[in-house]
């Protein structure tokens, strides 16, 4: 998996991936959003899913999503609330163990 980024942080050390069915992330004006596939993680986001730990897994990711745009800090509120339910349908999604790349 070169050049990838994990799913969940945007972190460049991705070691593991999970594997997923492909899915309608979301709909807007009539456009679709999908999650294709796998999902890869860097050794924190998946020590949190391995571990159970969602809500941090979600704060986690819109932690390090504030830090690189800072300019979506006012919609902090909402970002969560999307960033919650993209993950809830990665765990709906997910088809079996995490393999190791890394």
């Amino acid at each position: 998996m070169p050049n990838s980024i994990c799913d969940f942080c945007s972190s460049p050390n991705v070691t593991w991936v999970y594997p997923a069915r492909t899915f309608a992330a979301y709909i807007f004006e009539g456009i679709v959003g999908e999650s294709v596939g796998d999902w890869a993680a860097c050794p924190i986001c998946h020590s949190l899913i391995e571990s159970g730990r969602q809500t941090e897994l979600a704060e986690r990711s819109l932690v390090t999503l504030l830090e690189r745009q800072p300019e979506m800090k006012s919609a902090e509120r909402e970002l969560r609330t999307h960033i919650r339910s993209f993950h809830t349908m990665f765990f709906q999604n997910r088809v079996g163990s995490a393999i190791t790349i890394g």
